[in-house]
């Protein structure tokens, strides 16, 4: 991921500033993470944590893959 797409999507006001740290997070995330470890090391509730990720599905920032997310590039 270069760090045009990375500024891309951190510096989108269109995307809620949540939905932005989680994809964040995925990005620079050492493996695949899931949405328990999501709730665990960024302190989110599931529900928010439910909303960032629909919301960065619809936009095509992350998808799920065998139970875990993984960020996307933006198109």
């Amino acid at each position: 991921m270069n760090a045009l797409a990375i500024r891309e999507v951190l510096t989108n006001t269109e995307v809620p500033a949540s939905a932005r740290l989680v994809w964040a997070y995925l990005s620079v995330a050492a493996e695949p993470q899931n949405g328990v470890s999501i709730i665990r090391d960024l302190g989110m509730s599931h529900g928010t944590v439910t909303k960032c990720v629909g919301e960065l599905s619809r936009r095509g920032l992350v998808r799920r893959v065998n139970g875990v997310l993984l960020p996307e590039v933006p198109q």
